[in-house]
């Protein structure tokens, strides 16, 4: 069973909290800066320390785990960038696949254009974990934090892959940078990484 969720893209982003809730109003957001992390902050405490804002969407496929030995509650699938649009990324949305188990994505880009609106995104793969789980994005540059944020996802019924986005205007910073994920769910956490280079 296909389930999918998304709200539309708009300047005053419409807060969607993990699984379908109203998670604050809409507010427009204000540009990021950067700032220089506490000597010795490493990238889990710069994570770890993300604020929550609003404005996540999210989609998410069912999936059947089945569990013939003990596997870990979630894996980490991928974190992901690109130009920010309407209408993805959509769950079982691919024309002429074999199965609705799909996903469609912006096209990705870890080239961050300016004057744009960036989606970044995190998968993770639910096994068999349920409960609450924090979604966190960092991007650096070095020693600096040109961005930092998070959201709350719950899982209500294991066995399922989700895709949780957000919508971000451009960091005032051109060069090269590190677009960072990691999702803990419970005492678990797993992370990635990719390039960016802004505009």
């Amino acid at each position: 069973m296909l389930l999918f969720r998304r709200s539309l893209l708009f300047c005053g982003f419409v807060a969607l909290a993990a699984c379908g809730g109203i998670n604050g109003a809409s507010t427009a957001p204000s540009l990021p800066t950067a700032q220089t992390p506490a000597a010795g902050a490493t990238i889990d405490a710069i994570l770890d320390s993300a604020p929550e804002v609003s404005g996540a969407h999210f989609a998410m496929h069912k999936i059947v785990v089945a569990a013939k030995r003990k596997l870990p509650g979630f894996l980490i699938n991928f974190v992901a960038n690109g130009p920010s649009q309407g209408g993805v990324p959509c769950a079982g949305c691919v024309n002429g696949a074999s199965t609705g188990d799909t996903l469609g994505l912006t096209g990705p880009s870890s080239y961050v254009l300016k004057n744009s609106y960036w989606e970044y995104q995190i998968s993770f793969s639910d096994l068999t974990y349920v409960g609450k789980c924090k979604l966190a994005w960092g991007i650096t540059a070095g020693k600096k934090v040109l961005d930092k944020f998070s959201t709350t996802a719950t899982i209500t019924s294991a066995g399922g892959w989700y895709i949780y986005f957000f919508s971000r205007p451009r960091v005032k910073y051109s060069g090269p940078a590190l677009l960072i994920g990691k999702v803990t769910c419970g005492k678990s956490a797993q992370t990635l990484q990719a390039p960016l280079e802004f505009q």
